[in-house]
């Protein structure tokens, strides 16, 4: 009998050793989603992300592929900041929605950067109406985008992208798409 109940709870300890380690291996899992799919700026991201109705994900993703979360992050064509806004989209989004008060010099700031690239993205999805397309235009400028969408080499419908010419814009929105994606698998975003 002493051998039964022995081999009875060795047989428990180690189902439980098994279920623990399952509950670790989820929870480290997680924790790395976590880590490769950072939220800094939450607070702003989910503001802005209300106020102009872009969802979470776009917004987290755009920032990952531009910055990697650096607010201090310039471009060699001298984009600034954590959505890389560059001098004339902080100039056409200022004259276009109205002077807001902030700078060339505040596109550095967090808020004020999320702010103006979170408003950028709204716009070009309500000229676009798709988000693959509004990837492209982020990275290419709408009036390049708008010439895609003409020519049946890049487009067949006039809406989608089949085709990017331009190598640079193409792996761009390779890599904010997959960072969406992870954004929606790690957090359940939008």
């Amino acid at each position: 009998m002493g051998k039964i109940i022995k081999n009875a709870l060795f047989g428990l300890l180690v189902a439980a050793f098994l279920v623990f380690a399952g509950v670790m291996m989820n929870h480290s899992s997680k924790l790395l989603e976590h880590w490769a799919y950072p939220t800094d700026y939450s607070e702003t991201v989910e503001e802005k992300s209300g106020e102009y109705g872009v969802p979470l994900s776009v917004i987290y993703a755009v920032i990952r592929t531009e910055s990697g979360f650096d607010p201090e992050a310039e471009s060699w064509v001298g984009a600034r900041g954590l959505m890389q806004i560059t001098k004339d989209a902080y100039e056409w989004i200022d004259y276009y929605r109205g002077a807001t008060g902030a700078s060339w010099e505040d596109m550095y700031v967090p808020e004020i950067n999320i702010d103006y690239g979170t408003w950028l993205l709204s716009y070009l999805y309500g000229e676009f109406g798709e988000w693959e397309t509004v990837y492209a235009a982020y990275n290419a400028g709408p009036n390049a985008v708008k010439k895609w969408l003409e020519d049946k080499e890049y487009s067949t419908d006039g809406r989608t992208l089949y085709n990017i010419p331009y190598e640079e814009t193409s792996n761009y929105c390779k890599k904010v798409s997959a960072y969406r994606k992870g954004y929606i698998n790690a957090y359940g975003f939008d």
